[in-house]
Protein backbone atom coordinates (compact mmCIF):
# COMPACT_ATOMS: atom_id res chain seq x y z
CA UNK A 1 0.00 0.00 0.00
CA UNK A 2 3.11 2.31 1.07
CA UNK A 3 5.08 1.80 -2.28
CA UNK A 4 6.32 4.69 -3.05
CA UNK A 5 7.27 5.84 0.93
CA UNK A 6 5.46 8.58 1.07
CA UNK A 7 4.74 10.09 4.53
CA UNK A 8 2.13 12.70 5.89
CA UNK A 9 2.61 14.30 9.29
CA UNK A 10 -1.41 15.86 10.20
CA UNK A 11 -0.73 17.73 13.97
CA UNK A 12 -4.51 17.36 15.72
CA UNK A 13 -5.06 14.06 14.48
CA UNK A 14 -6.49 12.78 16.75
CA UNK A 15 -10.14 14.01 16.74
CA UNK A 16 -13.05 15.82 14.50
CA UNK A 17 -11.16 17.06 11.17
CA UNK A 18 -7.82 16.01 11.57
CA UNK A 19 -9.19 12.63 11.82
CA UNK A 20 -11.26 13.13 8.71
CA UNK A 21 -7.84 14.48 7.22
CA UNK A 22 -5.60 11.17 8.20
CA UNK A 23 -7.96 8.90 7.32
CA UNK A 24 -8.47 10.57 3.70
CA UNK A 25 -4.76 10.24 3.24
CA UNK A 26 -3.95 6.88 4.03
CA UNK A 27 -6.91 6.24 1.49
CA UNK A 28 -4.97 8.22 -0.94
CA UNK A 29 -1.71 6.14 0.01
CA UNK A 30 0.33 7.99 2.54
CA UNK A 31 1.71 6.25 5.45
CA UNK A 32 0.76 8.63 8.43
CA UNK A 33 2.13 9.97 11.43
CA UNK A 34 -0.27 11.98 13.84
CA UNK A 35 0.10 14.55 16.56
CA UNK A 36 -1.89 15.56 19.60
CA UNK A 37 -2.47 15.86 22.91
CA UNK A 38 -4.50 12.77 24.02
CA UNK A 39 -2.93 9.71 23.11
CA UNK A 40 -6.22 7.71 23.48
CA UNK A 41 -7.60 10.03 20.45
CA UNK A 42 -4.61 9.59 18.59
CA UNK A 43 -5.27 5.84 19.17
CA UNK A 44 -8.92 5.87 17.97
CA UNK A 45 -7.50 7.56 14.67
CA UNK A 46 -4.90 4.61 14.77
CA UNK A 47 -7.88 1.74 15.24
CA UNK A 48 -10.03 3.34 12.76
CA UNK A 49 -7.16 3.40 10.08
CA UNK A 50 -6.13 -0.25 10.69
CA UNK A 51 -9.71 -1.60 10.35
CA UNK A 52 -8.94 -0.22 6.84
CA UNK A 53 -5.60 -2.09 6.67
CA UNK A 54 -3.54 0.56 6.92
CA UNK A 55 -1.23 1.80 10.22
CA UNK A 56 -0.87 4.99 11.31
CA UNK A 57 1.87 5.91 14.19
CA UNK A 58 0.71 8.24 16.74
CA UNK A 59 2.74 10.45 18.61
CA UNK A 60 1.35 12.33 21.85
CA UNK A 61 2.71 16.17 22.01
CA UNK A 62 2.54 19.85 23.13
CA UNK A 63 2.98 21.78 19.84
CA UNK A 64 2.38 24.66 22.04
CA UNK A 65 6.68 23.47 23.74
CA UNK A 66 9.20 23.42 21.98
CA UNK A 67 10.54 19.67 23.38
CA UNK A 68 6.74 18.86 21.77
CA UNK A 69 7.83 20.16 18.30
CA UNK A 70 11.02 18.36 18.02
CA UNK A 71 9.85 15.08 19.10
CA UNK A 72 7.32 15.25 16.13
CA UNK A 73 10.49 16.13 13.98
CA UNK A 74 12.38 13.59 15.17
CA UNK A 75 9.29 10.96 15.08
CA UNK A 76 8.94 11.88 11.10
CA UNK A 77 12.58 11.99 10.82
CA UNK A 78 13.11 8.37 12.02
CA UNK A 79 10.46 6.60 10.15
CA UNK A 80 12.44 5.76 6.87
CA UNK A 81 9.40 7.36 4.51
CA UNK A 82 10.23 10.55 2.54
CA UNK A 83 7.98 13.22 3.97
CA UNK A 84 5.85 14.67 1.50
CA UNK A 85 2.69 16.12 2.89
CA UNK A 86 2.72 18.09 6.74
CA UNK A 87 -1.15 19.30 7.64
CA UNK A 88 -0.84 21.88 10.47
CA UNK A 89 -4.61 21.21 11.76
CA UNK A 90 -3.61 21.69 15.62
CA UNK A 91 -4.98 24.66 17.09
CA UNK A 92 -6.10 26.10 20.46
CA UNK A 93 -9.47 28.24 21.50
CA UNK A 94 -10.91 30.16 23.93
CA UNK A 95 -12.93 33.43 24.80
CA UNK A 96 -11.18 35.86 26.13
CA UNK A 97 -13.04 39.33 28.05
CA UNK A 98 -12.27 42.41 26.23
CA UNK A 99 -11.69 44.76 29.40
CA UNK A 100 -9.33 41.90 31.18
CA UNK A 101 -7.70 39.69 28.49
CA UNK A 102 -4.57 37.69 29.51
CA UNK A 103 -1.52 37.70 28.30
CA UNK A 104 -0.91 33.82 29.05
CA UNK A 105 -3.93 32.78 27.31
CA UNK A 106 -2.75 34.76 24.21
CA UNK A 107 0.59 33.55 24.11
CA UNK A 108 -0.62 30.18 24.59
CA UNK A 109 -2.79 30.26 21.46
CA UNK A 110 0.06 32.02 19.24
CA UNK A 111 2.32 29.36 20.24
CA UNK A 112 0.03 26.60 18.60
CA UNK A 113 -1.89 28.40 16.19
CA UNK A 114 0.89 30.22 14.01
CA UNK A 115 4.53 29.70 15.84
CA UNK A 116 3.96 25.80 16.05
CA UNK A 117 2.82 26.44 11.84
CA UNK A 118 5.83 28.60 11.15
CA UNK A 119 8.16 26.38 12.57
CA UNK A 120 7.22 23.00 11.56
CA UNK A 121 6.46 24.16 7.79
CA UNK A 122 10.19 25.37 7.54
CA UNK A 123 11.18 21.95 9.08
CA UNK A 124 8.91 20.45 6.53
CA UNK A 125 10.60 22.32 3.62
CA UNK A 126 13.36 21.71 4.40
CA UNK A 127 12.61 17.88 4.02
CA UNK A 128 10.43 18.17 0.96
CA UNK A 129 13.21 19.86 -0.71
CA UNK A 130 15.41 17.30 -0.63
CA UNK A 131 13.06 14.71 -2.51
CA UNK A 132 11.42 16.88 -5.04
CA UNK A 133 8.78 18.77 -3.66
CA UNK A 134 5.80 18.41 -1.18
CA UNK A 135 2.49 20.01 -0.33
CA UNK A 136 2.14 21.99 3.47
CA UNK A 137 -1.83 22.53 4.01
CA UNK A 138 -2.49 25.05 7.15
CA UNK A 139 -6.03 24.57 8.28
CA UNK A 140 -7.35 28.10 9.13
CA UNK A 141 -10.94 29.23 9.92
CA UNK A 142 -13.72 31.80 8.31
CA UNK A 143 -12.94 33.50 11.60
CA UNK A 144 -9.19 34.29 10.03
CA UNK A 145 -11.00 37.08 7.90
CA UNK A 146 -14.79 37.34 9.17
CA UNK A 147 -16.00 38.73 12.79
CA UNK A 148 -18.04 36.59 15.29
CA UNK A 149 -21.17 37.48 15.23
CA UNK A 150 -22.35 36.02 19.06
CA UNK A 151 -26.03 35.54 18.36
CA UNK A 152 -24.67 32.37 16.59
CA UNK A 153 -22.88 31.59 20.01
CA UNK A 154 -25.79 32.04 22.48
CA UNK A 155 -24.65 29.77 25.73
CA UNK A 156 -21.06 29.28 24.11
CA UNK A 157 -19.74 33.37 24.75
CA UNK A 158 -21.42 35.40 26.74
CA UNK A 159 -22.88 38.65 24.61
CA UNK A 160 -21.69 41.07 27.52
CA UNK A 161 -19.83 40.83 30.78
CA UNK A 162 -18.43 43.07 33.89
CA UNK A 163 -15.63 43.14 32.05
CA UNK A 164 -16.92 43.55 28.36
CA UNK A 165 -18.02 40.98 25.97
CA UNK A 166 -16.43 37.58 26.08
CA UNK A 167 -14.29 37.17 22.42
CA UNK A 168 -12.49 34.73 20.60
CA UNK A 169 -10.01 37.38 19.86
CA UNK A 170 -6.27 35.08 20.13
CA UNK A 171 -7.71 32.53 17.88
CA UNK A 172 -9.36 35.02 14.98
CA UNK A 173 -5.54 37.25 15.39
CA UNK A 174 -4.07 33.65 14.89
CA UNK A 175 -6.29 32.50 11.67
CA UNK A 176 -5.88 35.95 10.31
CA UNK A 177 -2.01 35.42 11.19
CA UNK A 178 -2.38 31.95 9.44
CA UNK A 179 -3.52 33.38 6.00
CA UNK A 180 -0.14 35.60 5.47
CA UNK A 181 2.07 33.19 7.14
CA UNK A 182 0.56 30.80 4.12
CA UNK A 183 1.60 33.15 1.57
CA UNK A 184 4.89 33.94 2.42
CA UNK A 185 5.27 30.45 2.97
CA UNK A 186 4.57 29.65 -0.55
CA UNK A 187 6.43 32.54 -2.09
CA UNK A 188 10.07 30.64 -0.07
CA UNK A 189 8.88 26.55 -1.26
CA UNK A 190 8.07 27.49 -4.65
CA UNK A 191 11.67 27.35 -5.99
CA UNK A 192 11.96 23.65 -4.27
CA UNK A 193 8.50 22.41 -5.63
CA UNK A 194 7.24 22.30 -2.70
CA UNK A 195 3.53 23.99 -2.21
CA UNK A 196 1.97 25.67 0.66
CA UNK A 197 -2.11 26.52 0.77
CA UNK A 198 -4.89 26.97 3.57
CA UNK A 199 -8.12 25.41 3.73
CA UNK A 200 -10.72 27.76 5.99
CA UNK A 201 -13.70 25.61 6.91
CA UNK A 202 -17.15 27.37 7.87
CA UNK A 203 -19.73 25.60 10.46
CA UNK A 204 -18.38 21.95 10.57
CA UNK A 205 -20.53 19.74 13.22
CA UNK A 206 -17.65 17.51 14.34
CA UNK A 207 -18.49 14.50 16.58
CA UNK A 208 -16.44 16.15 19.44
CA UNK A 209 -18.42 19.01 19.27
CA UNK A 210 -21.22 18.40 17.53
CA UNK A 211 -24.59 20.76 17.30
CA UNK A 212 -27.91 19.08 17.42
CA UNK A 213 -31.61 20.88 17.33
CA UNK A 214 -32.23 24.80 17.75
CA UNK A 215 -28.50 25.09 17.75
CA UNK A 216 -28.01 23.19 14.32
CA UNK A 217 -30.79 25.07 12.86
CA UNK A 218 -29.35 28.35 13.67
CA UNK A 219 -25.74 27.72 11.80
CA UNK A 220 -27.57 25.85 9.15
CA UNK A 221 -29.84 29.13 8.76
CA UNK A 222 -26.71 31.17 8.56
CA UNK A 223 -25.12 29.28 5.60
CA UNK A 224 -26.91 29.30 1.98
CA UNK A 225 -27.00 25.63 1.63
CA UNK A 226 -28.73 25.14 4.46
CA UNK A 227 -26.47 22.66 6.79
CA UNK A 228 -23.41 22.36 8.25
CA UNK A 229 -20.21 21.05 6.72
CA UNK A 230 -18.68 17.69 7.92
CA UNK A 231 -15.10 17.11 8.30
CA UNK A 232 -15.10 14.68 5.66
CA UNK A 233 -15.41 17.18 3.43
CA UNK A 234 -12.88 19.78 4.71
CA UNK A 235 -10.64 16.63 4.30
CA UNK A 236 -11.63 16.02 0.67
CA UNK A 237 -10.41 19.93 0.06
CA UNK A 238 -7.06 19.08 1.63
CA UNK A 239 -6.43 15.54 0.00
CA UNK A 240 -6.68 17.41 -3.29
CA UNK A 241 -4.16 20.23 -2.69
CA UNK A 242 -1.75 17.36 -1.75
CA UNK A 243 -2.46 15.50 -4.85
CA UNK A 244 -0.87 15.97 -7.79
CA UNK A 245 -4.00 16.93 -9.24
CA UNK A 246 -3.06 20.47 -7.68
CA UNK A 247 0.54 20.57 -8.84
CA UNK A 248 -0.34 24.69 -10.09
CA UNK A 249 -1.87 25.85 -7.01
CA UNK A 250 0.07 27.05 -4.31
CA UNK A 251 -0.34 30.52 -1.52
CA UNK A 252 -4.02 29.95 -2.06
CA UNK A 253 -6.78 29.65 0.89
CA UNK A 254 -9.72 27.63 -0.01
CA UNK A 255 -12.81 28.67 1.95
CA UNK A 256 -14.94 25.40 2.68
CA UNK A 257 -18.13 27.19 4.66
CA UNK A 258 -21.17 26.15 2.43
CA UNK A 259 -21.17 30.07 1.00
CA UNK A 260 -21.27 31.50 5.29
CA UNK A 261 -18.83 34.27 4.90
CA UNK A 262 -20.74 35.30 0.73
CA UNK A 263 -23.80 36.68 2.50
Amino acid sequence: MFAERRLAVVTGGGAGIGRAITLELVRAGYQCLIAGLADDELQGTADLAAARGASVQTIECDLGEESGRRALMRAADVTGFDLKVVVNCAAQSSGLSLFDQSSDDWRSQLDVNVLAVSLLSGWAIDRMRRVGGGSVVNIGSIYGRLALDPRYYEGVYPQETSKGPVRALAYHASKGALLALTRDLAAAGARWNVRVNSVSPGMINTPERRFDGERYERFADGTPLGRMGTPEEVAGVVEFLTSDRASFVTGADWVVDGGWSIW
